[in-house]
């Protein structure tokens, strides 16, 4: 059964995305924003009705699912960028190629969300170390913004899934 929690969160989160398109992604941090927000609320209302947490306090539920549907969502966001690739003008294989090393990153971060599934100190650690190399690498290059944008949700991932390893004892073992 559905709680009616679930539904709100669902709602608010097709506003956020339905507001995000409308005032425009194209180099717009607020709509860019609503969206990844929009984004991560319908997945949080999708997924926190699955596997063994939907019996768990609300709170407790939210500290389980938030890193995983914030990686997600980061792995989304991040591979849209790999879409460029179409609009160059060479051959299938060479297209194909691009492709791939442009989704190289993305890859990575689904390798460790898939690592930190259960071994939540991982991705703790991970993410955040991830963080600090696209800030200390891409330094200079582009305005402020674009390292709250990539390197935020890797922090607060890394943030939630240390917070969720430190409480997986206490409340619950293994919810998957």
């Amino acid at each position: 059964m559905v709680k009616k929690s679930t539904i709100i969160i669902m709602v608010i989160g097709i506003i956020s995305v339905i507001t995000g398109f409308s005032i425009g992604t194209v180099e717009n941090t607020p709509g860019i924003t609503l969206v990844l927000l929009g984004f991560f609320a319908i997945s949080y209302s999708v997924l926190s009705n699955f596997g063994k947490t939907k019996n768990l306090r609300p709170i407790i539920k939210f500290i389980y699912w938030s890193p995983r549907v914030l990686c997600i969502i980061t792995i989304l966001f991040l591979s849209l960028f790999a879409l460029d690739v179409f609009q160059e003008h060479h051959g299938f294989f060479h297209i194909i190629l691009a492709l791939l090393i442009h989704l190289i990153p993305s890859l990575l971060i689904l390798v460790i969300l898939i690592i930190s599934w259960q071994r939540e100190w991982i991705g703790g650690f991970l993410f955040n170390i991830l963080g600090i190399l696209y800030i200390v690498s891409a330094w200079g290059n582009f305005p402020i913004s674009v390292y709250f944008l990539i390197s935020g949700p890797l922090f607060l991932t890394g943030i939630l899934f240390l917070i969720n390893w430190r409480l997986k004892g206490k409340y619950f073992q293994n919810p998957d």
